[in-house]
């Protein structure tokens, strides 16, 4: 009863960041606010609020599912179209988190397993699900990507502006 209870308040409070973001206009304002909340929430009342992973892992399926069905048959076309550019550049992105993963580990004794998961660019659940399936350092992984998301959320619209006067 009490793991339901978490939840209901976990849920709660990131519904309340994501619509107090959302009123605000910030970017990705759903996705980070509760986000933001909930890690807010969690420094403020100091005590363990965990989900069990079975929880997680229903959570995980959840937004895999909404993320499938974003899905059209029209992407397919995209993907014949752009197939070059989308490989070269997730290529050029998984090599140069590789290279940072080499440098966080050599430099700052990261271990090699949890610097490469930190740098990697998949979404953040998935790397998390990632990490808690190998021994390496969940926290540290979850930190990297918590701090990539928050961002590439709030910097993208200033970049995509700055590309728009450039080009």
């Amino acid at each position: 009863m009490q793991q339901f209870t978490h939840l209901l308040v976990i849920l709660g409070v990131a519904l309340v960041g994501g619509l107090i973001m959302n009123r605000l206009h910030v970017p990705g304002a759903t996705i980070i606010g509760a986000m933001l909340a909930v890690i807010a929430f969690k420094l403020m009342i100091n005590t363990p609020l965990t989900l069990p992973k079975h929880w997680s892992f229903a959570i995980q399926i959840i937004v895999g599912a909404a993320v499938g069905m974003q899905f059209s048959p029209d992407m397919l076309q995209q993907i014949r179209h752009y197939a070059i550019p989308m490989l070269s550049s997730a290529l050029l992105l998984i090599l140069f988190g590789g290279l940072l993963a080499f440098v966080f580990s050599k430099f700052l004794g990261i271990d090699p397993d949890t610097a490469f998961l930190s740098t990697s660019p998949g979404a953040m659940t998935a790397m998390a699900g990632m990490a808690t399936s190998i021994d390496v350092n969940l926290f540290l992984v979850l930190t990297f990507h918590i701090v990539r998301v928050i961002l590439v959320i709030l910097l993208a619209p200033t970049i995509m502006r700055l590309c728009h006067i450039l080009l």
